[in-house]
């Protein structure tokens, strides 16, 4: 079998650290069993698209060295199209269509307010929600009647209400999951468009994607990805749920709105003001959304060096052993294993970053500093005389 894997960013804002993170163990774990890294856009969500936000997550991956087999100005066998969910939805209704003529899935006509007085019952009487299904429609003249009330559809995969899966998680182990949990979730909202879910399923299928390896917030939706694979006959990929990257000293996930609140952060706030001293005297704009240590774009702009930012990127959450810290790019692809993923949070840590920089600085020679220093001398003196 061979190894693939894959990152699918939404191109929503700039290039996270904790998507660099998940990035890079993709990378990783695909160039170290000799496979291929496929990028993919997921852009289903065009209320959340910033047309310009998805330039800066390419360049931020390719100034990391995180560099995809086959996506965007890299297909291969396919058009450009192939790797922008936007551009998929014939591939998504196909499937949405299968889902439905298998019994898997069907048109609901239920309004908010219904499903929600619902859920208010469940509520008072203490049980867990579970929708009646009151508003499936069955047939074709079921459809018919809930148009003509003006009632719009969408379709909801059927779940099973009985039951267990047990998935095994290549970080976590076997986790198990009960049927009765799930909700009969949404695939096609009704204006015709498609869940996210829905799209990953289809698209990981499509590109023959052999692991699915991800932050933890999304092991919940395995269930339900998981019913859709075996519904549609589709071969079931091995997981494994990342640590999400926490925020500094702490358990809470690392957010880029929370800049305030990391800057009482004294180790935060020394990796920000260092950041802030040499873009003053670059004429950068320090103001601005991306200018934010918990964005790439941060470390690229004044000067830290792209092998130490995927040094430092990896040791959030995976170790080789309680004393190595030094890797280059090759050393971790010869070195990393998901066995050495931690189950916990993992906290950034802006002084190891800080240290991390310092020893692969110290590793330059002299011309390698002065061809380093050369565009950052010509933007101090251009910014300096104008």
């Amino acid at each position: 079998m061979t190894v693939r894997t894959r990152f699918a960013p939404s191109p929503t804002g700039y290039l996270h650290i904790g998507g660099v993170r998940t990035a890079l163990f993709n990378y990783l774990f695909a160039k170290k069993h000799g496979g291929q890294f496929i990028l993919r856009i997921d852009d289903t969500d065009q209320n959340r698209n910033v047309e310009e936000a998805l330039q800066p997550i390419l360049d931020g991956l390719q100034w990391l060295g995180i560099n995809w087999d086959e996506g965007p100005h890299r297909a291969r066998g396919v058009s450009q199209g192939a790797y922008y969910q936007s551009q998929r939805s014939h591939k998504y209704q196909s499937a949405v269509d299968e889902l439905l003529k298998r019994g898997y899935a069907y048109r609901d006509f239920a309004t908010p307010e219904e499903i929600q007085a619902e859920r208010e019952a469940a509520i008072a009487e203490k049980r867990t929600f579970t929708y009646s299904r009151r508003w499936m429609a069955q047939t074709d003249i079921d459809v018919k009647r809930f148009e003509s009330e003006g009632r719009k559809g969408v379709v909801r995969l059927k779940m099973p209400r009985e039951g267990k899966l047990v998935i095994h998680d290549l970080v976590r182990g076997d986790v198990e999951f009960n049927w009765s949990d799930e909700q009969d979730h949404v695939i096609q909202r009704a204006d015709g468009s498609f869940i996210y879910h829905l799209a990953n399923v289809v698209d990981d299928e499509d590109f023959n994607i052999s692991h699915v390896i991800r932050a933890e917030e999304h092991l919940s939706n395995t269930p339900r990805q998981i019913f859709m694979i075996q519904s549609l006959g589709y071969r079931l990929p091995e997981y494994a749920h990342l640590p999400f990257v926490a925020e500094p000293g702490s358990k809470t996930k690392l957010s880029k709105r929370k800049l305030e609140k990391y800057l009482k952060n004294k180790d935060f706030a020394k990796l920000m003001e260092h950041g802030k001293s040499i873009a003053d005297r670059l004429g950068l704009e320090t103001t601005a959304d991306g200018f934010n240590p918990v964005i790439v774009d941060f470390y690229k702009k004044v000067g830290y060096l792209p092998e130490a930012i995927v040094n430092a990127m990896a040791l959030i959450g995976w170790a080789l052993d309680d004393k190595t810290e030094f890797f280059t790019m090759a050393d971790l692809i010869r070195d990393f294993s998901l066995e050495g993923v931690t189950k916990g949070a993992a906290s950034f840590d802006p002084m190891k970053l800080l240290a991390t920089q310092e020893r692969h600085m110290a590793t330059k020679t002299v011309e390698e500093k002065v061809e380093l220093c050369r565009p950052f001398l010509t933007s101090f003196l251009r910014n300096s005389f104008s």
